[in-house]
């Protein structure tokens, strides 16, 4: 681990309100600071960069925890797709956004490209909009219901 990554951190608490479930080498949780229920991310356990430097069964189970992921959120409602990201710029430890790409965003033209939702200018837009300073009741009961089912 390097001297200072706050995924690591997060990784090490015993008691984050955000994690929705840790499995043998993922971790999945609901994004902090934006006001989006089912913005979820996904992450190795292992500090590494990119998914080059995984493990087969750590590529497999992060695999399968994204997948599972990914269908939970889109039977949220208005949610038609999800954008799957992943930068490591600001935080170079693995991380996947699954970012739920709802009806009501491509419904705002400013997320539009000659009418057609365009991803990279939707996801910056909301993100800034949903900026929140603390997780919405909305957030807190969406995250306790896909921990009692498991996601």
């Amino acid at each position: 681990m390097p001297t200072s990554c706050s995924l690591c951190e997060r990784i090490q608490l015993s008691e984050d309100p955000l994690v929705i479930r840790r499995s043998s080498h993922s971790l999945l949780y609901h994004m902090p600071g934006i006001d989006l229920p089912g913005y979820l991310v996904v992450a190795p356990l292992r500090h590494v960069e990119h998914a080059g430097m995984l493990e087969d069964a750590e590529l497999a189970d992060l695999a399968r925890l994204q997948a599972t992921a990914t269908k939970t959120i889109l039977e949220l409602s208005g949610v038609r797709r999800v954008y799957t990201l992943s930068f490591g710029e600001v935080l170079p430890h693995l991380h996947i956004h699954l970012f739920p790409r709802t009806d009501v965003m491509v419904d705002d033209p400013g997320s539009l490209h000659e009418g057609v939702a365009d991803g990279p200018r939707l996801f910056d837009r909301w993100r800034k909009r949903l900026a929140i300073s603390a997780p919405s009741a909305q957030v807190a009961e969406l995250v306790e219901r896909m921990k009692k089912r498991s996601v």
